[in-house]
C-alpha cells in the first residue's frame, strides 16, 4: 500500500543522515559487512547493525517539488482474516537543492595519519578523494586540515578557499600527509573542533569530518562523548568516516549521534571520491534538526521489532528520533507487525504516522496523523512475500541483514567449541540460513526485473565457500548447494485457479492506489521459444481483471499492436521491461502491467509487475508460487 503526504516547509533541503535514516545511528554497517565479506570473514554478530542495511538501499521515494514527502507502504495491500505478520515502511524524501544554492559551510577534516592507515585501501583512498573535494568546494567555503596519531597537528589552519593560491596550499598539504604512529582520536577530535570555531558563524554549516581506522581507551571516549554534546549545542556537528577492518564501530556509530552528524563506513576509492565529491551536500549540510515521529498501532495490531533511528516503544506507540536532517536525501522506518485474526473487510486499518521537526530558524513544523490501511480477505495468507516494491526492496534487507546477523552468532560459537560434532551442526546451521536468504534474494532480484541485490548475492556466495571450506565439502557437492535456488511453494494445496484469484486481486489493489491515466499491458512471458497455454490464460484472465479498474484505463490492444508495428517490435520483445517502458511512452500510458514465469523443478513462479512509465521503478512484483501438479503441467 501506498499513500503521500507532504508538508509545507520554510526548508529549502531534503531529508537526512548518510546512507539513509538509519544511517545516523549505522556507521556504515552494510558497506564494511561486504568489506569483510570480500576478505573472506564472517561478519560478528555484534557488527550487524541491522538499521544500516536497510539504509543502504536507495528507494527513490517519491520527491515534490515543495516541502518533505512521506509516503507509507505495507508489504501487501491484501492480508488473511487468519491473521499473519506483515511489514510497514515509512519512507521521508525531500526535494532537492543545488550544491551552489546550499549555505556555504565551514568545515574541517580531521584524518587519522596512524601507521596502519599507511595500508592500501586507507590513507591513499583519502589522499586521492582530496583531490576530487579541491575542484568540488566553493570560493565562500572556510577549510582546515588536521592530522593525528600519538598527537595532533593542523597542516592547514582555517583557510576561505576563494583563491587558486590557497586551494593549492591546501591540496598540496593534503598530498603530502606523513605517515605516523599510534592512535589518539581525542587530541585529533579536540583540535579539529577548535580549527572549526576559529571561523565559526552561525548561518554556515559548521562540520567536522572526523576519519580513522582505529579506537581509543574508555576515559577517551566518554570525553569524546562529552564534546561532541557541548559543541553540538554551539551548533558545530562531528560526522564520523570509518576505513579498515580493525576500526571501532561502536565508538564512530555514537559519536556521530551524540555530536548531531551521519556515519559511514568506507569500502573502496570510488566510494571515498563520491564522499568527498559528488555527496558532500549528503553527507555534511543540515535542512532540519530535532525530528520526532510516532508510529500508533491500531488494536490488534501487535509490533515484532522495528528499525530505523533511535526509538521507545510506549505501549501501542513506537516514538523515534533523529537529531539531524541534511540535504538531499531519504530515510526509511520500518515496522514488522503481527496482525490478529479478524472477519474479512473491504478495509482495515493497521496504524497512523505524524512527523514533527524544527527547520534551520528553529520554527517548529508539524504533520498530523494519517491512517495505514490494507484489505481482508478471507483464508491463509494470499501472495507469497511482499508484493510492494519498496517492501520487496526493504523487507528482503531487513531478512538479509537478520540472516548476517544469525550466521554470524552461529559461526562465532563454532568456533570457540571443542565437540566436532557440535561444531559441525552449527555450521551446517549457518549453511542451511546463507543457501535459504541466498534464495530469498534471487528470487526478489527475478522479481524486480533482474535488478539490485547484486552485493548481497555475492556476499551469501562468498559465506556458501566460507563454511563449505569449513565443513570440508567437496568442490561438486558445494557447487551443486550454491546453485540451488529454488522457493518451495507456501501453501502446496492451492488450486491454480485460487493462486491465480490472489495474484490478480494483489495486482488490482495495488493500481487501485495509483494515480489515474493509461496503462498498457504486455502480457505474461516464459524463457522458450514458444509461449505456452498458462501464458495465454494469465494475459486472457488479467485483461479481464484490468476491465474492472475505474481509476486505469487499459490502452486498446489495436494501439498496443499498431504501436509495436510501427516500432518493428514484436509482442514477445514486450517481456523485456526497457522496451515495454519505451512503447509505454509512446501510448502516453503511465504505466505497465506485466508478468513472467519462472519455470524451477518442482514450480513456477508465477508474478506480475506494475512499472512506473515515467521512472522506470518496479511498484509492484506480486508472486505466487505454484507446485507442477497434473493441472499446471498440462497448461505447459
Amino acid at each position: 500500500m501506498k499513500s503521500v503526504v507532504v508538508l509545507g516547509l520554510v526548508l529549502c533541503t531534503a531529508v537526512t543522515g548518510w546512507c539513509g535514516g538509519a544511517a545516523e545511528s549505522a556507521a556504515g554497517s552494510a558497506a564494511r559487512g561486504g568489506y569483510l565479506a570480500q576478505r573472506g570473514v564472517i561478519v560478528p554478530a555484534n557488527e550487524v547493525l541491522i538499521d544500516s542495511y536497510i539504509a543502504a538501499v536507495d528507494y527513490h521515494y517519491p520527491r515534490l517539488p515543495q516541502g518533505i514527502t512521506v509516503t507509507t507502504y505495507t508489504g501487501n495491500r491484501q492480508v488473511s482474516s487468519g491473521g499473519q505478520e506483515e511489514i510497514i515502511q515509512v519512507g521521508i524524501q525531500g526535494p532537492e537543492v543545488a550544491f551552489e544554492d546550499l549555505a556555504p559551510m565551514n568545515l574541517v577534516f580531521v584524518i587519522d595519519h596512524s601507521g596502519s592507515m599507511g595500508d592500501a585501501d586507507k590513507l591513499p583512498w583519502v589522499k586521492k578523494a582530496f583531490e576530487v573535494f579541491i575542484r568540488r568546494v566553493r570560493d565562500r567555503e572556510f577549510v582546515s586540515l588536521v592530522v593525528f596519531d600519538d598527537s595532533a597537528t593542523v597542516l592547514f589552519p582555517s583557510t576561505r578557499m576563494d583563491t587558486p593560491a590557497k586551494r593549492e596550499r591546501f591540496a598540496q598539504a593534503a598530498k603530502g600527509i606523513p605517515g605516523g604512529g599510534g592512535t589518539n582520536l581525542l587530541s585529533g577530535l579536540r583540535l579539529g573542533y577548535e580549527q572549526a570555531m576559529m571561523n565559526f558563524r552561525a548561518d554556515y554549516t559548521n562540520r567536522v569530518l572526523f576519519l580513522t581506522d582505529g579506537n581509543d581507551n574508555a576515559d577517551h571516549v566518554r570525553q569524546m562523548m562529552e564534546m561532541a554534546e557541548s559543541y553540538k549545542q554551539m551548533g558545530i556537528n562531528v560526522s564520523t568516516i570509518g576505513v579498515g577492518r580493525s576500526f571501532d564501530l561502536k565508538l564512530m556509530n555514537d559519536l556521530a549521534r551524540q555530536g548531531g552528524g551521519s556515519s559511514r563506513f568506507i569500502a573502496d576509492t570510488a566510494e571515498m571520491e563520491e564522499m568527498f565529491g559528488a555527496d558532500l551536500d549528503r553527507t555534511i549540510v543540515p535542512a532540519g534538526r530535532n525530528v520526532r515521529m510516532k508510529l500508533r498501532l491500531e488494536p490488534g495490531v501487535e509490533l515484532i521489532g522495528t528499525w530505523g533511528y533511535g526509538n521507545s516503544v510506549s505501549g501501542s506507540t513506537i516514538s523515534y528520533e533523529l537529531p539531524t536532517l541534511h540535504n538531499r536525501d531519504y530515510e526509511t522506518i520500518l515496522a514488522a507487525v503481527r496482525i490478529a485474526p479478524g472477519p474479512p473487510a473491504a478495509i482495515r486499518k493497521l496504524a497512523s504516522f505524524s512527523l514533527q521537526y524544527q527547520d534551520l530558524e528553529g520554527k517548529s513544523h508539524s504533520m498530523e496523523p494519517y491512517p495505514i490501511e490494507v484489505e481482508v480477505t478471507a483464508g491463509q495468507s494470499p501472495v507469497t512475500g511482499f508484493s510492494d516494491g519498496m517492501v520487496l526492496r526493504s523487507g528482503t534487507m531487513l531478512h538479509f541483514a537478520q540472516t548476517m546477523a544469525r550466521v554470524g552468532e552461529l559461526y562465532y560459537a563454532a568456533r570457540s567449541m571443542t565437540d566436532a560434532g557440535a561444531k559441525a551442526e552449527n555450521l551446517h546451521a549457518c549453511l542451511d540460513q546463507t543457501l535459504a536468504m541466498k534464495k530469498k534474494l534471487v528470487n526478489a532480484r527475478l522479481r524486480l526485473d533482474s535488478t539490485g541485490f547484486d552485493e548481497e548475492i555475492v556476499i551469501m556466495d562468498q559465506y556458501l565457500k566460507i563454511l563449505g571450506t569449513d565443513l570440508a565439502l567437496k568442490e561438486e557437492e558445494a557447487a551443486q548447494i550454491a546453485g540451488d535456488v529454488e522457493i518451495a511453494p507456501p501453501v502446496p494445496e492451492r488450486s491454480l485457479d485460487e493462486n491465480l484469484g490472489n495474484l490478480f486481486r494483489e495486482v488490482i489493489l495495488n493500481l487501485r492506489i495509483r494515480q489515474g491515466g493509461a496503462i498498457a499491458v504486455s502480457g505474461f512471458s516464459m524463457k522458450r521459444d514458444t509461449q505456452p497455454q498458462l501464458c495465454t490464460l494469465l494475459d486472457e484472465r488479467g485483461l479481464v481483471e484490468l476491465s474492472r479498474l475505474q481509476t486505469l484505463k487499459p490502452v486498446e490492444r489495436r494501439r498496443l499492436d499498431a504501436v509495436l508495428r510501427e516500432q518493428e517490435f514484436a509482442l514477445s520483445d514486450l517481456a523485456d521491461t526497457e522496451t515495454a517502458i519505451a512503447v509505454g511512452k509512446v501510448l502516453a500510458a503511465r504505466y505497465i502491467l506485466t508478468g513472467s514465469v519462472i519455470e524451477m523443478p518442482g514450480s513456477l513462479v508465477i508474478f506480475a509487475r506494475i512499472v512506473n512509465v515515467e521512472t522506470s521503478e518496479v511498484e509492484s512484483a506480486s508472486q505466487v508460487i505454484v507446485p507442477k501438479n497434473k493441472e499446471v503441467s498440462g497448461l505447459l
